[in-house]
């Protein structure tokens, strides 16, 4: 990936003087590099305060540049023509991004719709908080250029999420290890209400054992399907087991306890093949039914620390 090309905004002042008093006045900035045959950049000033601060944004550092400039007031148009010259940028220009709208999707997926441009982008780090200045953050996630997409899908999974709570969102730019932008619009939003799917047919083996199907050690399989012992009731964030599923605990709380070491005890057994669980978590997990598209045949890993179904481990013999 190409590194961020630092850009500066560069401020003057426009003095002028007229024979009656001027309203209205605007101007066309249009430059170049010195000596160049390139076409001249340009740059509209709406409305020019004499005397005031224009400032002209992402012009590229450290070059000597000619420009052209047209004023016009009263129906007048005057021209100056001259040089500057650019240094290097301190601090160097960092473009902003620009967060577009916060909605919910399906099952109540928090989705953000941001731009930024994706030339030279290094990351794009976003924060959300629980009030508009941003002293209470609850999430922080950074994703790098190349994984920059306009939607955010938000983890809402992670137990840093309430659910029917209002929340803000900024985002920056980071253009480089060193350059960053300063931070975007703030948006509101409210998240969704968090449910959470009851499931009776969950088979789980903890991280205790080496595998799952290994029934001379454990005295079972999580691939039996008559009086399995493995059998347990937990929830899962969404309504079909899928990669990305987070395993909640069956009990009627909200929000809904994560299935992770520390909350398993009722999941133990002294001896046996339930046992492990609330020391080191569940390792292994398959659901019995074929119900809503499911297939009872997948065996799905499980990260122990989170709960979360990471991906598929392997697939029960029909």
């Amino acid at each position: 990936m190409a590194m961020a090309t630092e850009k500066c905004n560069v401020s003057f002042q426009i003095r002028y003087t007229s024979s009656i008093p001027a309203t209205g006045a605007s101007a066309v900035l249009r430059y170049r590099i010195k000596n160049s045959t390139g076409s001249y950049a340009q740059y509209n000033i709406t409305s020019v305060p004499n005397g005031g601060s224009i400032e002209i944004p992402n012009i590229q550092a450290s070059d000597d540049y000619e420009y052209i400039l047209d004023l016009t007031a009263n129906g007048v148009t005057a021209r100056k023509t001259d040089f500057f010259y650019v240094g290097k940028c301190i601090p160097p220009y960092c473009e902003i991004p620009d967060i577009k709208r916060v909605y919910l999707g399906e099952e109540g997926q928090i989705i953000m719709e941001y731009s930024t441009d994706e030339a030279d982008l290094y990351a794009i780090e976003y924060q959300i908080a629980t009030d508009d200045k941003f002293t209470k953050i609850v999430h922080v996630r950074v994703i790098m250029g190349s994984d920059y997409k306009p939607l955010e899908y938000i983890e809402m999974n992670d137990g840093t999420i309430d659910g029917e709570t209002t929340y803000y969102i900024r985002a920056r730019r980071h253009c480089s290890k060193s350059v960053v932008s300063a931070w975007s619009n703030i948006v509101e939003f409210r998240s969704g209400k968090k449910d959470a799917y009851i499931f009776e047919d969950a088979y789980c083996v903890s991280d205790a054992f080496k595998s799952p199907t290994d029934s001379e050690v454990m005295g079972a399989s999580i691939c039996w399907t008559a009086r399995n012992p493995l059998l347990k009731t937990i929830k899962l964030s969404t309504p079909v087991p899928k990669i990305g599923s987070f395993i909640y605990l069956k009990d009627d709380v909200t929000p809904p306890k994560h299935a992770i070491p520390g909350n398993l005890m009722s999941f133990d057994e002294a001896g046996g093949p339930n046992s492990g669980f609330n020391e080191q978590g569940i390792r292994w997990i398959r659901f019995g039914s074929d119900k809503l598209g499911n297939d009872p045949s997948i065996i799905y890993n499980v990260n122990p620390k989170t709960g979360e179904i990471v991906n598929i481990y392997s697939y029960c013999a029909s």
